[in-house]
């Protein structure tokens, strides 16, 4: 962590302090708002909230369908601030590394290298101090439907140091985030790695025993090969009580709401031997009545009809 020796009441409430020889600056101080259009021979760029500006192209989940008449797009050069005003709230905005175009509801900056560094500026603008503020600034009667104006957004107070400790500030942020990013990767292949070795020893054990030399036989099964002679062939349905559950048709009909204490589970819900509580639907008791046939209970196990099959869990 860097530190200096001297800090100061920036003024600014939701910024605290800061060093004493920063510079206050506003937006407007160091960037130019640009329009320029008609360039439909350029690549047509993204705004993400987790990475900044991307070639729309380079990935495939951003649905936002392009206009077919894109002569009215807005033209980007790169080190250009972009900012999706719609979505600031999120943080939907950074410094470009390409040269394109974007949709003409955005605002576009020129930066002025001469007072700010704009890849210090990108870091600094996507802080979460900043994020929030654009929450504060934005306008709308549904977060969907936000707006913020080019008019506040440019009088957002900024704190700088000289241009040179900018690209020095740069260069430490650069480096560390590489170091972090090559150890997530690295665990996240352990993380692979431990997956498969687990499923591997589930598949090994349930299928064939815990005992390696007990005699073996096949049961005329293709896909399951031989299990120890002693285990006893059976359908699921002679073990269990299966029940096809059909309360789903409900779905379209599922509102949150003062009562809506009760988790209804779907399909994605339902992982490879848990549970997965993240993005679950609550739905109110007079609808859970209805759908008594689809209740669960600890010990049940449940498996997706649709979409992830082959996924199964207990409920716990």
């Amino acid at each position: 962590m860097v530190t200096f020796p001297k800090y100061e009441s920036s003024g600014v409430e939701w910024l605290g302090e800061i060093p004493s020889h920063w510079d206050f600056k506003s937006i407007c101080a160091v960037t130019e708002l640009k329009s320029e259009r008609n360039r439909p021979d350029l690549p047509v760029l993204s705004v993400y909230r987790e990475c900044g500006v991307l070639l729309k192209d380079s990935r495939d989940d951003n649905h936002n369908a392009t206009s077919l008449d894109i002569s009215n797009y807005k033209v980007v050069k790169a080190g250009d601030l972009v900012v999706n005003k719609m979505k600031a709230w999120q943080g939907s905005m950074g410094v470009s590394e390409h040269e394109g175009i974007v949709s003409p509801a955005y605002i576009i900056c020129r930066v002025d290298s001469d007072k700010v560094e704009a890849k210090f500026l990108h870091y600094l603008l996507r802080s979460k101090l900043y994020i929030g503020i654009y929450n504060a600034l934005s306008y709308g009667v549904r977060v969907g439907q936000w707006d913020m104006h080019y008019e506040d957004f440019k009088k957002i107070p900024l704190f700088l140091p000289s241009v040179e400790e900018q690209k020095k500030i740069v260069k430490f942020i650069d480096r560390k985030t590489s170091e972090i990013d090559q150890a997530i990767a690295q665990k996240q292949r352990l993380i692979e790695l431990l997956q498969e070795q687990e499923a591997i020893l589930i598949n090994q054990t349930v299928t064939k025993g815990l005992d390696p030399n007990v005699p073996m036989c096949d049961r005329g099964i293709e896909w399951l090969g031989e299990i120890p002679n002693h285990w006893i062939a059976s359908e699921i349905g002679f073990l269990v009580s299966v029940t096809k559950l059909t309360g789903f048709e409900y779905t379209n009909h599922w509102k949150v709401d003062e009562e809506g204490a009760i988790i209804a589970l779907r399909g994605f819900n339902i992982g490879a031997r848990k549970i997965n509580l993240e993005n679950t639907e609550n739905i109110s008791r007079g609808l859970a009545n209805k759908l008594y046939r689809s209740k669960l209970n600890k010990g049940n196990l449940v498996v997706p009809c649709t979409g992830t099959l082959g996924n199964a869990a207990v409920i716990q």
